[in-house]
């Protein structure tokens, strides 16, 4: 796995969707393997996401964690490593961020500030490593994106795009568009905090912002619960593709506010 397969990886983490406040507050733990049917110099892949969502008074909080344990053709193993936590307000107009990871035991760049949108700008102002980078005004955060796409799919619409700032670096912030599928039947073997919940496929393709004549940099798809969960992760980088199971899922309470 190289350097760059691993980067959009760890950008594809803070797209997991999130869930806005009225939703379910919840944990969940995520067994990644390479996709059956194999991968030219790619002979394994072992990984786990965690994920959690709490719902806050002010807002919401999620904090990613990943590992991938990846074995090439001539036997190496490249052990990465990525966190994220976030939060964002609740009105959706500010967030806060920090993230980290390593590639082969070898730091990465490590991001933290605070990004803010208004009527005809948004900024992000980074503590590390210091600079700014300028958004759209009609940018939105992880959450709010998330429901975005989750009220589009009960409303019947098959298509939403966006420009999303997730968090981190300036290559996180990205034009977003999200293909949603008519509602699927029951799923077989579903955890029980999800039976009886409509549920869709969705595939996102993650463009540079103003590149959707180009073809996109990454794909992300997922079975997206009402209630905001997801399962059936599928990371898709063109000939390197990794699938995700959800393997845990713990529901959380609100806060009292």
């Amino acid at each position: 796995m190289t350097r760059a397969a691993w980067a959009l990886l760890v950008g594809l983490l803070v797209a997991m969707p999130a869930v806005a406040a009225e939703l379910l507050p919840h944990r969940a733990t995520f067994t990644l393997s390479l996709r059956p049917g194999g991968t030219p110099g790619i002979l394994g892949v072992i990984g786990r996401i965690a994920f959690a969502y709490e719902a806050a008074c002010d807002g919401a909080i999620t904090r990613h964690a990943m590992q991938t344990l990846i074995r090439d053709a001539g036997g190496k193993v490249t052990d990465s490593r990525a966190t994220m936590l976030l939060w964002e307000r609740a009105d959706g107009v500010e967030m806060t961020f920090e993230t980290t990871a390593t590639y082969d035991e070898r730091p990465d760049p490590a991001y933290a500030g605070r990004a803010t949108r208004g009527a005809t700008v948004g900024l992000v102002a980074y503590q590390v490593p210091g600079g700014t980078l300028q958004i759209s005004p009609g940018t939105v955060f992880p959450t709010e994106h998330s429901r975005d796409v989750l009220m589009a799919a009960i409303r019947g619409e098959r298509m939403l795009t966006q420009d999303v700032f997730q968090g981190g670096g300036p290559a996180n912030y990205m034009s977003v568009t999200a293909a949603i599928s008519d509602p699927l039947p029951a799923a077989d073997g579903t955890d029980p905090a999800l039976a009886g919940r409509r549920s869709w496929n969705v595939r996102e393709a993650y463009y540079r912002p103003g590149g959707r004549n180009e073809l996109p940099e990454h794909e992300f798809g997922f079975r997206l619960y009402e209630g905001g969960v997801i399962d059936a992760l599928d990371l898709d980088f063109g000939p390197f593709r990794v699938v995700g199971r959800l393997t845990n899922l713990e529901l959380l309470g609100e806060p009292r506010c």
